[in-house]
């Protein structure tokens, strides 16, 4: 039973990330995305081919492994913060390196993303301080982050699947 109001919100902020990351299980409310057996990052990720993962829309456009290793990234980033190691400098174009995917690496990369998304989940505090804006505004960010590359990438499969 949630007695704090800190509890409450990681609680909300664990359950949003995965509805994202997970996708929707039996009995838990849906916020944003769509039931199904496909729902959520990792189910959707773990039914593409490298090949499709690795298909730009547009010539010179981002891939779903670029989304993929762009959100690995990020939370990379986040549990470096949360060890207490800042980097000097954050270059957001370095998450968007990997364009394309062989087996091997789109298998690598799916694991990665997954041990990240776990270690951030995993070291939430328990009953955070809220008033401190950074912790709520990151924790908020990542939710709504998550859930913009889920529907990114959730339209990029559309028209791929649909060429």
């Amino acid at each position: 039973m949630e007695n704090h109001p800190s509890e409450a919100f990681v609680n909300s902020v664990k359950g949003l990330l995965s509805e994202a990351y997970e996708g929707v299980n039996p009995g838990k409310p849906v916020w944003f995305s769509d039931a199904g057996e496909h729902s959520g990052l990792f189910r959707t990720l773990e039914r593409l081919s490298p090949e499709t993962a690795s298909k730009p829309l547009l010539e010179g456009g981002s891939t779903i492994a670029a989304h993929a290793e762009h959100l690995r990234w990020s939370l990379a980033l986040t549990n470096a913060f949360a060890r207490g190691q800042a980097p000097a400098r954050i270059d957001w174009a370095e998450s968007w390196t990997v364009k394309t995917v062989d087996s091997r690496a789109w298998e690598d990369l799916r694991t990665r993303l997954k041990a990240e998304y776990q270690t951030v989940v995993t070291h939430l505090p328990p009953q955070p301080d809220l008033s401190n804006p950074m912790f709520v505004s990151s924790a908020v960010a990542m939710v709504a982050h998550a859930a913009y590359h889920l529907s990114a990438i959730r339209q990029m499969l559309t028209v791929l699947e649909q060429a």
